[in-house]
């Protein structure tokens, strides 16, 4: 898998370490032989294995750039596109779905130019979504849109649907399969689609009923503050029914969501009170009481809604625990768009089924930054498909190289093939 600026990818393995130190020398001396394979032809030999339990993976443009990271690694130094594991076994992969917030111009645009997967993937959403956008939604895929465009929250909410149903599929392709999938907030839409719970059609057109009953909402606020969720109950007794807990997102921190003038005074006295509060702009007071009197509207969407038995195991972010058959409901629905979002439960309910490594789809780096939060220590793998980056394509390798190294199922004839430019 290469993109068009030239970035590839190098899978190497052996029996032990020693061994395996050996091979990385011999393939920097190899890559920088006068007259020697290219690093194309490299990758491909290497894709191919077979494959022994220590790996190593390393990203770069040129031979001459691999082989001096393989060089420094050697060296002892810390190279950030350089990644080593023992594969004990396959490893299961979870994949956690972005939801609306995340989104930024330019997301994975260079995905969308050479993965035709990516690129029919994406397009089949947004045109699913034309009724619930102002915009085309692969104008959110330029680095130049317009910040209006880009923060509606119906622009993020689809947007990122987009984006991480797009991410599935090209994970897929590459060999990577969920063991088990969570979507946080607007995600758990996407999340069920990629477990084949619900068509992507009909995932789209109830996220896009949610996502604008919501934006009636105009004087809402939400912010994050540093409490457990019993401590932020206890504080919400205080002031009235019109505020409440809109996601429990890690062992002490939630976010609050409803009315903006009782909330500015509720985070007043946790800023006094020397307690951390982050605000966010977001105006539609999303998973908060304030969505109440939409529920019997999206209720009738999801009346017409076809479900069926998840494919792959779905960890609900409504309940905190694995979905159960004859769950989506559209009462179940109404119970997302209230909140609040359980993601702290979800992800501890994914590690305790043996899940070691967590992928982020979508853009940005949010949910595996709150996972490593929620489960701290070491044995574990947070890596994500896009991060900041307009391109896409080199943030993808360097995480498919990290799964490599951790034992996950990869297809090595697609690694090694490359992308090719979508026509």
């Amino acid at each position: 898998m290469t993109a068009d600026h030239g970035t590839r990818l190098l899978l190497l393995s052996a029996t032990g370490a020693e061994e395996l130190a050996g091979l990385a020398r011999d393939t920097a001396v190899l890559l920088t032989r006068p007259g020697g394979p290219s690093l194309p032809e490299v990758c491909a030999r290497a894709a191919d294995g077979p494959h022994a339990a220590h790996r190593l993976s390393v990203t770069g443009r040129t031979a001459e750039e691999v082989a001096a990271r393989l060089d420094a690694h050697l060296a002892g130094e810390t190279v950030r596109e350089v990644h080593t594991g023992v594969a004990e076994g396959p490893a299961r992969v979870a994949f956690l779905f972005s939801g609306q917030g995340a989104q930024f111009a330019g997301m994975g645009q260079g995905l969308y130019r050479t993965e035709r997967v990516y690129r029919e993937t994406f397009d089949r959403c947004a045109e699913a979504a034309r009724p619930f956008v102002s915009t085309p939604l692969q104008r959110l895929l330029h680095p130049d849109a317009e910040p209006h465009v880009v923060h509606r929250t119906a622009h993020g909410a689809l947007g990122t649907f987009c984006v991480s149903t797009a991410l599935a599929e090209l994970w897929r392709s590459r060999g990577v399969e969920p063991a088990t999938v969570l979507g946080f907030s607007s995600g758990e839409y996407a999340a069920a689609a990629c477990a084949g719970a619900l068509r992507v059609e009909d995932a789209v057109r109830l996220l896009g009923t949610e996502i604008t009953l919501a934006e009636r909402v105009t004087d809402g606020a939400m912010a994050v503050v540093a409490l457990d969720e019993h401590t932020a109950l206890d504080v919400l007794e205080d002031f009235g029914p019109t505020v409440g807990i809109a996601a429990v997102i890690s062992p002490g921190e939630v976010s609050l969501s409803g009315r903006a003038a009782t909330l500015d005074r509720i985070t007043q006295r946790l800023a006094a009170s020397g307690i951390r509060v982050s605000r966010l702009p977001v105006p539609a007071g999303l998973h908060s009481p304030l969505q109440e009197p939409a529920l019997g509207e999206l209720a009738a969407v999801a009346k017409g809604v076809r479900t069926c038995v998840p494919r792959v195991p779905f960890v609900s972010t409504v309940t905190g625990r694995p979905l159960e058959a004859g769950q989506l409901t559209p009462v179940y629905w109404g119970r997302h768009m209230r909140g609040p979002v359980r993601f702290l439960d979800a992800i501890r309910v994914m590690d305790a089924m043996g899940v070691r490594a967590f992928l982020e789809l979508g853009p940005g780096r949010a949910l595996v930054g709150l996972g490593a939060r929620c489960l701290p220590g070491g044995g574990r793998l947070w890596p994500a498909s896009l991060g900041r980056s307009t391109d896409g394509t080199g943030t993808m390798l360097d995480a498919l190289g990290r799964l490599y190294t951790a034992g996950a199922p990869v297809s090595r004839p697609a690694v090694g093939a490359g992308a090719r430019p979508a026509p």
